[in-house]
C-alpha cells in the first residue's frame, strides 16, 4: 500500500484536503460511530445543543471531500479484514496439512484429512435433478394412465 502523508498548512494537518478534525470525523464515522458521536469526538460541543451537533455532523458529512474519506476509509478496512481472513485461512489449512502429514496418530491425520477435504468441498452431497419440461395436456395424461392403473389393480 501506498503510504499516505499529511501535509501541513497555515499550522494544521491536512490529509486528502481535509483538516485534523475532518480526518478524525471521517474515522470516526468509518468505524461506525454516528454521526453525532463522531462530531463529538472530533469537534468541541460542550456549549451546542444535541439538534445543533446533528445538524452541523449532517452538514459536515455533505461535503463531498470528507463524505470521499470516509468511504475511502471504510473500503480500506474492509480491504485489510478479508485479508486478515485470507491470512487466518491459509494459516488453518496450512497447520491441517502439517497434521494430515506428521500427527502422531492415525486417527488424527484422518480427521486432518478429512477437515482439508471438507475445506474444498470434497465429501459434499450432490443432488442432481433433472428439469423436465411438460405440458398441461401431458400432465392430464399421464394423471389419467395413472387413475387407470389403480382402478385397475
Amino acid at each position: 500500500m501506498k503510504e499516505e502523508r499529511l501535509k501541513v498548512v497555515a499550522g494544521q494537518s491536512v490529509k486528502d484536503g481535509l483538516t485534523a478534525k475532518q480526518e478524525a470525523f471521517a474515522q470516526e464515522v468509518a468505524s461506525g460511530k454516528t454521526l453525532s458521536e463522531a462530531y463529538r469526538s472530533a469537534y468541541s460541543t460542550e456549549n451546542m445543543k444535541d439538534s445543533s451537533v446533528w445538524t452541523e455532523a449532517s452538514k459536515l458529512m455533505d461535503v463531498p471531500k470528507v463524505a470521499q474519506r470516509v468511504s475511502h476509509v471504510q473500503r480500506a478496512r474492509e480491504e485489510k479484514s478479508l485479508l486478515d481472513h485470507a491470512r487466518l485461512k491459509r494459516l488453518v489449512l496450512e497447520r491441517l496439512h502439517d497434521e494430515a502429514m506428521n500427527a502422531p496418530s492415525d486417527s488424527a491425520r484422518i480427521r486432518a484429512l478429512e477437515l482439508l477435504g471438507k475445506s474444498i468441498a470434497m465429501f459434499t452431497d450432490r443432488v442432481e435433478q433433472d428439469e423436465v419440461s411438460r405440458t398441461s395436456a401431458d400432465i392430464e395424461k399421464e394423471l389419467a394412465d395413472r387413475l387407470r392403473e389403480l382402478a385397475s389393480g
